[in-house]
């Protein structure tokens, strides 16, 4: 996986204003294109969002006018759904929103072992006989073209809602109500089966009680987590911690899941499985029945159900991974095209997805396998990596299928046995002409780097702001260099997962989660470590935790660095006018540390005087505050090469050190207890801790804080005090004379010959 290291990125003082928090937070929205004061609180606060009239659906208004009569008349209604989470959550939303409405509309979800996805006419015929008028497809119907002819002629008015590619031509149907069919700028563009349901039920005038659902099938569906969907699953995220509905309640028992703490990843993870086992194995209609009924024992029943199915699921998805990597072990040519195509009789056609996205990750291709039961047409599932579209990749030979849909990174097929080995040849050809020679290389855009001293709760808490995470938003990648594993253990049911305490050279450590790692080898010696960054909370105690995304092995130092009286080779770039460009073409994140207090230098991993290390090169951003601080960094850092910029930080006047210090003591009184460490304090505000200890005795004798205790090397504070305006006048005229001193020193650094700075 190729890294991508931070670039500097301007962020409009705007946006910086209305984020407030950590500037990390307004450096993630402004690289995700997120750059107006207004645009930013509607990302973070679902309250400041505008949304989208649903009417703006293409054949949104036909729809519900044709069902605003059917309901007027008490026409029988339809509604055809689909056995994943997002058709099971679309259809369970419109069930409940027609009957809040007034109608007894039935309901069908189709068997995935007999009928597979789609709208079925030996099924439909079925409800003919039953008053039913109208049928109303959720996640479904937009391929249907023959049984949408057929329910035509059988007299009945046909509403497809779908979220799916659309095909060449679309059903000709009373209203086809699909997303895909808005311009790709549209903020309704992305929504899955679910959000559109969700759309027409709030066009009826439903009320808003699906947003529950909505959600579930939202992220379950892996779509872009922007616009409308955002807002929707913000929305519902906040309804789902309620857990006001009953099924709701039930799952989230046997998933042994804090309904208050539910977030994104507890769907994809937990909720998600737990509902799609229910059509993988058995009768997926069960799960609209969990969702709406009232009836609390049933509920339990269903959930239990689902968690026992699970298990089987899981147990047979392993199954068919490890079958399939014993395919690739025996025959080590199967993945030496740009897809990988396996297939076999026995394998389950129920998890054939599940394993092909496990394939898909492991080898970074696309992966296709196929159950051939004796008999009967082979069935399959393929699963895609970003750049390359697998629904594209199998339109293209749909001659030899029988039946295929889905979406760029996943889809599912059916074809007849023989045309098997066509198929691996036609799809290696397909691909490889779409991307060349060469598979996309997996690229890893780190947002910063960081010291696992500076890994906080509240750093945590700062970044989670961003959620809800998905497609289009993925979370941070934050790294840390120079790690070492410490320890390990497998967890999980089955022992797949790896618990790791890692620690840096200093003997700092860190608790990282490494999921599905159980059978890879661990990093020997030093490693960097790129991650997420999460708080997890186990009977009420909230700690970090560090979620492994990737790993590069560290490069160690050319040779041994020694304290030699020998002064560095120097570049002086004191004198440029844009020094950035050239940070940017200097920089070096294997051999080099930047030294930068008080300013934002976005996209590099500043470090602050305590967080230096000993290096071969090492760039001074800013320009330092005493000799005495820059011998230090000197003595420790002993770097053979030093880039010097020394910009002045701004921060010498007293109103900006006021307003600075200021800063830093409101956030040491809301998140330490109104500890201050002075050195770390000093590092922040780039100046000496003189300065900063003046400092604090000025705001005690303004009447802001009350210094409670004071030791060596540390301070405790509380807000509020009693003023002293004599003392206030004095501490003031002290730290004049410091600031001064120290802008005349930083005004010597950068104007004295660069020779002179590093004579003993």
């Amino acid at each position: 996986m190729k890294w991508l290291e931070p670039q500097p990125i301007d962020i409009p003082e705007q946006l910086e204003a209305a984020v407030a928090g950590h500037p990390l937070v307004a450096q993630a929205l402004a690289r995700r294109g997120v750059r107006s004061a207004e645009d930013a609180l509607a990302f973070l606060d679902a309250a400041h969002y505008r949304p989208t009239s649903p009417f703006e659906l293409p054949d949104m208004r036909l729809a519900v006018e044709r069902l605003q009569a059917a309901i007027g008349a008490g026409e029988g209604i339809l509604v055809w759904g689909d056995f994943d989470v997002d058709g099971l959550t679309a259809t369970a939303l419109l069930v409940e929103a027609l009957r809040e409405l007034g109608a007894e509309p039935h309901w069908y979800i189709p068997d995935r072992r007999t009928e597979s996805h789609g709208v079925h006419w030996n099924s439909l015929q079925r409800f003919l006989g039953r008053g039913v008028r109208v049928l109303l497809t959720c996640d479904t119907g937009i391929s249907a073209h023959q049984e949408v002819a057929l329910a035509r002629k059988a007299g009945l008015d046909v509403l497809i809602t779908d979220h799916h590619d659309l095909p060449p031509r679309i059903p000709r149907a009373h209203a086809v109500v699909n997303p895909k069919r808005l311009s790709k700028e549209h903020p309704l563009r992305h929504l899955s089966g679910a959000g559109v349901a969700y759309e027409l039920a709030e066009a009826l005038g439903a009320s808003e009680r699906g947003l529950d659902l909505v959600a579930l099938g939202l992220v379950a569906d892996v779509v872009s987590m922007r616009g409308e969907v955002r807002y929707l699953v913000q929305r519902g995220l906040r309804l789902l911690r309620k857990a006001e509905r009953i099924g709701l309640q039930a799952l989230l028992e046997v998933a042994e899941t804090d309904a208050s703490a539910l977030d994104e990843d507890h769907i994809s993870y937990l909720l998600a499985p737990r509902v799609n086992a229910l059509g993988r194995l058995s009768d997926a209609s069960a799960a609209v029945e969990l969702f709406t009924t009232q009836d609390v024992v049933r509920a339990r029943t269903i959930a239990a159900q689902m968690e026992a199915l699970n298990v089987r699921r899981q147990f047979l998805s392993r199954q068919v991974t490890a079958a399939a990597e014993g395919q690739v072990a025996s025959d080590p040519a199967l993945t030496s095209g740009p897809v990988l195509v396996l297939s076999h009789a026995e394998w389950p056609g129920s998890v054939l997805g599940i394993a092909a996205s496990r394939l898909a990750e492991r080898y970074h291709k696309p992966a296709v396998l196929i159950a051939t039961p004796p008999g009967e047409a082979a069935r399959g599932s393929a699963r895609s990596v970003p750049g390359i579209d697998i629904h594209a990749a199998l339109a293209a030979h749909r001659d030899l299928l029988t039946r295929f849909g889905g979406h760029p990174m996943a889809a599912g097929f059916s074809l007849p046995g023989d045309c098997i080995p066509e198929l691996r040849r036609a799809l290696a050809k397909t691909v490889a002409e779409s991307i060349g020679e060469l598979l996309p290389e997996r690229e890893l855009p780190i947002e910063s780097y960081f010291s696992l001293p500076q890994l906080r709760l509240d750093l945590a808490d700062e970044l989670a702001r961003l959620a809800p995470f998905g497609v289009d938003n993925p979370p941070p990648y934050l790294a840390t260099m120079r790690l070492r594993v410490a320890e390990s253990r497998t967890i999980g049911r089955t022992a797949e997962h790896r618990r790791l305490e890692v620690q840096d050279e200093e003997g700092h450590g860190a608790e990282v989660l490494w999921w599905q790692a159980a059978d890879l080898p661990l990093p020997e010696g030093l490693f960097d470590l790129a991650y997420v960054l999460r708080v997890s909370e186990f009977r009420g105690e909230r700690r970090l935790q560090l979620e492994w995304v990737d790993g590069r092995w560290a490069e160690e130092p050319a040779v041994e660095l020694v304290a030699a009286a020998v002064a560095p080779a120097v570049a002086d770039y004191r004198a440029l006018p844009s020094p950035f460009p050239v940070l940017q073409a200097l920089w070096d994140a294997s051999t080099m540390q930047i030294w930068a207090e008080a300013v934002s230098l976005t996209g590099f991993p500043a470090r602050v005087r305590s967080q230096l290390q000993p290096a071969r090169a090492l760039i001074v951003w800013t320009a330092p505050p005493s000799s005495v601080i820059w011998q230090r960094v000197l003595e420790h850092v002993r770097p053979e090469h030093v880039y010097l910029f020394a910009v002045d930080p701004q921060i010498d006047r007293l109103d900006a050190f006021l307003r600075r210090l200021g800063g830093l003591v409101k956030h040491a009184l809301s998140t330490q207890s109104g500890r201050l460490e002075w050195s770390e304090m000093a590092a922040a505000m780039a100046h000496r801790v003189e300065a900063v200890q003046t400092g604090v005795h000025w705001l005690a004798a303004k009447g802001q804080v009350s210094l409670v205790a004071e030791e060596d090397g540390a301070a405790i504070l509380e807000g509020g005090g009693v003023a002293d305006a004599d003392e206030e006048r004095t501490v003031r005229r002290q730290l004049q004379d410091l600031l001064a001193e120290t802008a005349a020193y930083r005004q010597y650094f950068r104007a004295a010959e660069s020779h002179v700075l590093f004579a003993a």
